[in-house]
């Protein structure tokens, strides 16, 4: 046969001196593949000689790779001497070397065609048994034989051969106990692995040679079995099992099918079934079957009772029945079958030889085969593949990481069912289909609708992933793609280690390690296969100890058992789940039942102390060794701690199964389990709920609780009691829910397969949260109920739903823009602590909101949930970090009376965005798995991952509130101290507004994260209203109550108005408003009294104002260096008493600040004088000085301002002078000031401030 290389795997390089042999070699199964050759001499460094002998570096054999192709190629191992006895010399009196490089790749079949002839049997040996089979195994280079001779009822001994000669001689090299009796001939060797029926059931056995360990077992379902349909030779040959080019396959029978023949393909590393295919020939007609390139080519062989028939002999020694399962037709065949000694008991097809291994009636013969050549358009090419790697071809199929043997499965060139290669929807020829996407971390092509594309699994993991494009409706399957073969490359390791039969205990404990975290699909299943294999360990290994150190050993296994199954069971290891096929989820889940209680008993069988109990979150196991001949009370399940799932056992059930007076019982309860059980084939009917239609279409079987298993004296699934079992189980949902059915799984053997029914239980009480049961048997029970799809009226809730908190999120984003432009348009959020409080505080929930809004829900992309969650995480830590700084800001200001230059917002940016940076780094450090869940994109709360949020908040919740508290309890205590009422009221004010946007904002993001985990109308509202109360009382404070935001939006409505009316008036009018502003700088007993009035308004009424439009940081009155306090009358000549020269307008403060707390006294513009009669003017919201003169004219000579001089003068405030400094007047260099009692001014001489009385002239 050919062999067709496909460049992937890593290079190895061999190098052999001259007259030196070289050695390549593969591990296991893995055969070599040279890619370069070279004997000479290329290089003076390499085997040193006489250098005369390593002058030649041009010395090349250009046949050197063909001649170690020949020699090497599809072989394990190859030593090859590098030397003139294999190669030509190229290059006489130079010292050579031989430098190889190979790759080690799996075994590569090529079909070699359709059947053509099978040619006389070329080798002839004498048997001892007249029934038997015997083959070789395919991946294994050698001549090694494997003899199985067939007794009945007595079959289970394999003999092994090293070659053909030593079977000649009778030398066994080795001989294996099967761990069951074997039914038929039909058993096969391949990769180091027996295959066979076990005796009187329909399973299929996996036994490895290497270790000595069945390593697996499945069921052929439905499948006749023990002399039901077996060959016409007898021989209890129901069922048969076969090698191709294509791995592994099964031949067999069902009822369903009429007794004809059907072929499956199996995994030989899962035992899972990858394909089936009924065909239409009568299984009890053929002699034997055997495959060859998938296609199925049945025997019709004479018989020695068949003499005697008319033409017996010449029309039936021939194949006669062909079926290929890569096109799902029969095809027309006739081929003679030599037939020489008329009892054909087993046909073995081997592919690396392409012979048949038949046993005939006390002889073993070998059969060639002839194929013709297939047309280049249906050529297929097998192969074995390998790990994934970065160069690995996409068509490359890898093999399941269950056995790091490589598998055999099929790479098509032409479409096959199930696999076909995908073709782009709307292509020719095409009527629909489902368009690509990304899926599970996997890139799925275009595929027609019907077909199934497979593709390698997800990075990191290990094996095939098949996604389904459905037919009705069109699109991918509704489930998800299947990745119930997607395994960690841990399972391997594991694998290895229980055939190597280490410590039980201590694999078990690894694997608890392994499967916490993420996991696949096929590490589910796989995992719960590695427990049933740990038991075969552990049951030897236990016999092997001492009495004393038995029940610790089979402790510390139940106990990692336990933590496995938890690992299994918790909500990571769920979304594994659901990447399983229904088949898989109810064939691991109900193994893991099984294998958990075989454990149990195992500790039972050594437990001395009489009691073991673990319990983990999703899984508690308690073992019991009772003596019935003491006084035993009811049991009670679970009993060491409170449970809303309880079973009862009575003492009298207990004492029915009394052996040697003691009673062994095993107790167990499941969390998320009884979801994966199907209720398929259960035995109950569904029901009918209050107002529910007769229409069965929108109503299915679920299970609505938890799995509560019971077990005595393991070796029965169903023990009868004499007095029933009493339980009771919580309903996991009420919603939709009704009909329930007190039930039990029954399982059925070791193919995991079962069903779910209500034989011997009845229903005693229920209601809309529990039901109470009573079983006549102990097993595994459940509350089974009808689940019926939402009606028309929920989806229209749903829409409420929807419409509700999207509208109400849509407020609090308008109402919070508003706020934030509001700020930003008066230059607050870069002036003053508090604005910058406010700004940040605004900003992050606007964050907050447009988060909730567009990506909360958001769960079918795992990557952008869990992104969302993460910036949900820090923005809402954020607002919470903001509004507990507001508090701390207002705490230090009622201790403090003046503020002073230098501003606080750096600490408060530091701490308001470094703490939730931090909690949301530690926490995606310790577990990133925890941002996103099922329900939304938010902490997941069923592994406490939501404490991540709850704690932090708390604390700063918390820290919130004390600060607070103390602020308004320092206020009250000092109010009657303090003469300055204004600013004390507006700070209480400002905390009482604090305290209760506090309240607001905790309760408003409660309920909508309990929105968030689950949607209902109430909680919609709720979030709704309140969101949207938060949101508004933020506006009306900051917006609506200030005083200064209303000017300011009259202002702009006023100027908008304005300018509207400007531009259609008249150049007269225009030249009368001119005069009219002109003479706002005459001075006036009208215009005096008109800034009497409005310094009283300023100064006497400030407590009028809201606490947000007298904003103490927006009011300057606050001094952290110093404070000049100066008592002076109500006199309001000082308005005229101060004179100065110029104000430099950069970056002050507001016009409400000036109009506030300070009144201008003097300003000149380009260095000349200007006289002012007493107007408190503004410009653009800030301040200018203005000059006033005395009524005589005179200007005191020291106030004449030269070009490079600057003096500012603050007028005096009535009742307190509270200065202020703000880093605006940093740059005013005062030079000169008049005679004038009472004025002060702010000086600055190398850098430091200070406050002087002005000189007198």
């Amino acid at each position: 046969m050919s062999r067709a290389a496909m460049p992937f795997g890593l290079l190895r390089r061999e190098l052999a001196c001259e007259g030196y042999p070289i050695e390549l070699r593969c591990p296991g199964s893995d055969v070599v593949m040279v890619e370069t050759a070279n004997y000479g001499r290329t290089d003076d460094k390499i085997c040193d000689a006489d250098p005369f002998q390593m002058e030649n570096t041009q010395c090349y054999l250009p046949d050197a790779l063909k001649i170690m192709s020949q020699r090497c190629n599809n072989r394990t191992q190859c030593v090859v001497v590098a030397g003139v006895d294999v190669f030509p010399d190229p290059c006489p009196g130079t010292y050579k070397y031989l430098e190889i490089q190979y790759e080690c790749v799996p075994y590569i079949f090529v079909c070699p065609g359709s059947l053509f002839t099978i040619q006389p049997a070329s080798s002839v040996l004498d048997a001892e048994h007249q029934s038997g089979a015997w083959c070789k195994d395919p991946l294994q280079a050698g001549d090694r034989l494997y003899v199985m001779p067939w007794t009945p009822y007595r079959t289970e001994v394999l003999y092994e051969y090293a070659s053909w000669d030593d079977y000649k001689q009778n030398r066994v090299t080795t001989t294996y106990k099967l761990p069951s009796r074997v039914d038929g001939t039909g058993f096969v060797v391949y990769d180091g692995a027996v295959f066979y029926n076990k005796e009187r059931t329909r399973n299929l056995v996996k036994y490895d040679l290497r270790t000595r360990i069945k390593s697996g077992e499945a069921v052929v379902v439905n499948a006749n079995y023990h002399d039901t349909s077996p060959y016409r030779w007898g021989g209890k040959s129901d069922i048969d099992l076969a090698v191709d080019e294509n791995g592994l396959w099964v031949i067999y029978s069902t009822e369903a099918n009429n007794g004809r023949i059907v072929v499956s393909q199996v995994n030989p590393y899962t035992l899972r079934f990858e394909g089936t295919w009924a065909t239409g020939f009568d299984k009890r007609g053929a002699s034997n079957a055997f495959m060859a390139c998938g296609v199925l080519y049945v025997v019709r062989s004479v018989f020695q009772e068949d003499e005697g028939q008319a033409d017996s002999r010449a029309s039936s020694n021939m194949v006669v029945y062909a079926y290929d399962t890569s096109r799902g037709q029969e095809l027309p065949v006739q081929i003679p079958f030599p037939n020489p000694y008329q009892y054909i008991s087993s046909i073995d097809y081997n592919p690396r030889d392409n012979q048949l291994y038949v046993w005939n009636n006390y002889y073993m013969l070998r059969y060639p085969l002839q194929f013709t050549p297939p047309p280049p358009t249906k050529a297929t090419v097998a192969l074995t593949p390998v790990r994934p790697s970065a160069s690995q071809p996409i068509g490359v199929i890898n093999r399941s990481p269950f056995d790091q043997r490589p598998i055999t499965a099929m790479v098509p060139l032409t479409p096959r069912p199930p696999l076909r290669v995908p073709l782009a929807p709307g292509g020719p020829g095409q009527v629909g289909g489902c368009e690509g996407r990304v899926a599970r971390g996997v890139q799925w092509p275009p595929t027609l609708k019907g077909e199934t594309v497979e593709r390698p699994c997800p990075k990191g993991s290990l094996g095939i992933a098949s996604y389904q494009c459905t037919l009705a409706p069109v699109g991918w399957n509704s489930g998800g793609p299947d990745l119930s073969n997607c395994t960690s490359p841990w399972v391997s390791q594991i694998s290895q280690k229980i055939k190597s039969g280490e410590n039980a205990a201590n694999i078990a404990g690894e694997l608890v390690n392994l499967t916490r975290g993420r996991i696949y699909a096929g590490d589910v299943s796989m995992s719960v296969k590695l427990i049933e294999q740990l038991l075969d360990i552990l049951d030897s290994q236990l016999q092997a100890l001492r009495p004393a150190n038995k029940e610790p050993a089979a402790r510390n296994y139940n106990k990692a058992v336990v933590q496995t199954v938890d690992n299994l069971l918790g909500p990571e290891a769920l979304v594994s789940w659901a990447d399983m096929n229904s088949m898989d989820q109810s064939r691991s889940a109900s193994l893991l039942l099984d294998a958990v209680e075989k454990g149990a008993f195992l500790l039972a069988n050594n437990l001395y102390d009489g009691r073991f109990s673990d319990r983990a979150p999703n899984v508690d196991l308690e073992v019991y060794v009772l003596n019935t001949e003491a006084d035993i009370r009811d049991l009670v399940f679970p009993d060491s701690y409170y449970s809303d799932s309880i079973l009862q056992i009575s003492a009298l059930a207990l004492q029915q199964y009394s052996n040697n007076g003691q009673v062994k019982l095993v107790l167990s309860l499941y969390k998320n389990l009884g979801s994966f059980l199907s209720t398929q084939n259960s035995t109950m009917r569904l029901g009918l709920g209050q107002g529910q239609s007769l229409e069965p279409r929108h109503r299915s079987l679920v299970v609505n609780s938890h799995i509560i298993s019971a077990s005595v004296h393991r070796g029965s699934n169903r023990v009868y009691l004499t007095e029933p079992v009493i339980f009771t189980l919580r309903h996991l949902q009420l919603e939709n829910h009704f009909g329930p059915n007190c039930s039990f799984w029954n399982a059925s053997g070791v193919s995991g397969s079962g069903r779910w029914s209500t034989q011997g239980c009845r229903l005693l009480h229920t209601n809309n949260t529990h039901t109470t049961c009573a079983c006549n048997h102990l097993s595994s029970y459940a509350i089974i109920m009808t689940y019926q799809q939402p009606a028309f009226g929920v989806a229209v809730e749903e829409l409420l739903v929807f419409v509700i908190s999207w509208v109400g999120i849509c407020v609090a984003l308008v109402c919070l823009a508003t706020c934030i432009i509001t700020l930003c348009c008066q230059g607050a959020p870069w002036h003053t602590d508090h604005s910058t409080i406010h700004c940040n505080l605004w900003a992050n929930l606007l964050i907050t909101e447009l988060l909730f809004l567009i990506g909360a829900n958001r769960t079918k992309y795992t990557v952008v949930c869990s992104i969302t969650a993460g910036l949900l995480h820090f923005s809402l830590l954020s607002v919470f970090c903001w509004l507990c700084l507001e508090g701390i800001e207002l705490y230090l200001l009622q201790r403090e009376l003046f503020e002073g230059r230098n501003s606080r917002r750096k600490y408060f940016y530091l701490c308001g965005y470094s703490v939730p940076g931090l909690v949301v780094a530690v926490s995606a450090a310790i577990d990133f798995r925890g941002y996103g869940s099922k329900t939304g994109c938010w902490l997941r709360t069923d592994n406490y991952f939501i404490w991540s949020f709850l704690g932090p908040v708390a604390v700063i919740i918390t820290l919130n509130l004390v600060v607070l508290v103390m602020t308004l309890h320092k206020m009250h205590s000092t109010a009657a101290l303090k003469p300055d009422s204004s600013r004390h009221d507006n700070l209480r004010a400002w905390a009482v507004g604090s305290l209760t946007l506090l309240f607001l904002l905790s309760v408003t993001w409660s309920s909508g994260l309990m929105f968030l985990s689950g949607p209902s109308l109430l909680l919609a509202y709720l979030f709704s209203s309140l969101n949207t109360a938060q949101a508004l009382l933020i506006t009306i404070l900051h917006c609506t109550l200030a005083r200064k935001v209303r000017k300011d939006y009259g202002r702009c409505i006023r100027l908008s108005r304005c300018c509207a009316s400007s531009a259609s008036s008249s150049p007269d009018s225009v030249k009368g408003a001119a005069l009219r502003s002109n003479s706002r700088y005459t001075s006036t007993p009208l215009s005096q009294s008109r800034i009497r009035r409005m310094w009283n308004d300023t100064v006497r009424r400030q407590t009028e104002s809201s606490f947000i439009a007298a904003d103490v940081n927006n009011t300057p009155t606050l001094n952290r260096e110093g404070s000049l306090l100066r008592d002076l009358t109500d006199d309001t000549s000082y308005l005229y008493s101060c004179m100065g020269g110029v104000h430099l307008c950069n970056n002050r403060p507001s016009a409400q600040f000036a109009v506030q707390q300070y009144s201008v006294i003097c300003r000149t513009l380009n260095n000349t004088q200007m006289r002012l009669d007493g107007f408190i003017t503004t410009n653009s919201f800030l301040p200018c000085l203005h000059v006033h003169t005395p009524a005589d004219g005179a200007v005191p000579p020291r106030l004449r301002v030269n070009s490079n001089t600057r003096a500012v003068f603050l007028r005096v405030p009535v009742l307190r002078f509270h200065l202020a400094v703000n880093q605006a007047f940093e740059n005013v260099k005062p030079e000169a000031c008049g005679k004038l009692e009472g004025c002060f001014f702010l000086r600055k001489y190398k850098g430091s401030m200070s406050w002087s009385r002005p000189m007198f002239g």
